[in-house]
């Protein structure tokens, strides 16, 4: 049986997450790192997450710290949340059908991990719905994303490189209904689901769960892990010459978001 990779980080700020990920994704495609990577991870603070192309003016406004994916995709608000990526090659079986079958491969996942703690979800099997460019992720899915209630409960976004892919996303705990209709709008926290209005499993436990239906589901076994010294050193390079500058993480300058605490997961 082939093993992967499994890194279990606690709650860190913004930058020091969206550092990890891209660390871990440029270290395969650049042939630093071979071995697949599912990682799982919390967020310190309510941090709200923009795509890549994504306009950050209308955001600035609600006072939260911002952090640009290298993701597509629209702006998620993290909070109670377990968030989980997946880096690894283009060419694995697994994921060589491209983008939506490797949604799909991993969405199947997910759902039989929220089935196992009682959620009743399933895959949106319709075509991408058109939002506004600045609306929130979860107010719309996009297809083999996941629902549960009709409502969206994971948003994800992937990104391919020449060897290597990320795919990230967020499943929802909780909804402040209040800061979401702070940043998005009032019409926002009705459209989504959450994990805890159909469980009673906390956070912790689900992560377990979610870590045994991705080994199932892939067929692997994991190995539990931490980056290795490429990753290391492109974690921190990442994580100073872009993530701590205004041109890519807006407000970066203003906030001073990057503390000492953030140099290394916890």
């Amino acid at each position: 049986m082939e093993s992967w990779r499994l890194i279990k980080d606690g709650r860190l700020s913004g930058v020091a997450n969206m550092a990890i990920d891209e660390a871990l994704v440029r270290a395969m495609d650049e042939g630093c790192a071979s071995t697949p990577v599912v990682r799982l991870y919390g967020w310190a603070e309510p941090t709200i997450s923009l795509g890549y192309l994504q306009d950050s003016a209308p955001f600035l406004a609600s006072g939260l710290p911002i952090v640009r994916r290298i993701t597509g995709g629209r702006a998620v608000l993290h909070d109670a949340e377990v968030t989980y990526s997946i880096i690894a090659a283009n060419d694995a079986p697994l994921f060589s059908g491209g983008i939506l079958q490797t949604y799909s491969v991993i969405s199947r996942c997910i759902i039989a991990a929220l089935k196992r703690a009682g959620v009743d979800a399933d895959i949106y099997r319709g075509t991408h719905q058109s939002i506004h460019k600045n609306d929130a992720c979860f107010l719309a899915p996009s297809r083999y994303e996941v629902l549960a209630g009709g409502r969206k409960l994971v948003g994800s976004s992937q990104r391919r490189f020449k060897k290597a892919f990320l795919q990230h996303g967020s499943i929802l705990f909780k909804i402040d209904t209040e800061a979401n209709a702070r940043v998005f709008g009032p019409q926002a926290a009705g459209r989504m689901a959450s994990v805890s209005s159909f469980s009673s499993v906390g956070e912790g436990e689900f992560a377990g769960m979610l870590a045994g239906e991705f080994a199932a589901g892939f067929g692997v076994s994991f190995v539990e892990s931490e980056l290795g010294p490429a990753e290391e050193l492109l974690r921190r390079e990442i994580l100073s010459s872009k993530y701590s500058v205004d041109r890519w993480n807006p407000g970066a300058a203003l906030r001073r978001h990057i503390k000492a605490g953030d140099a290394a997961p916890v």
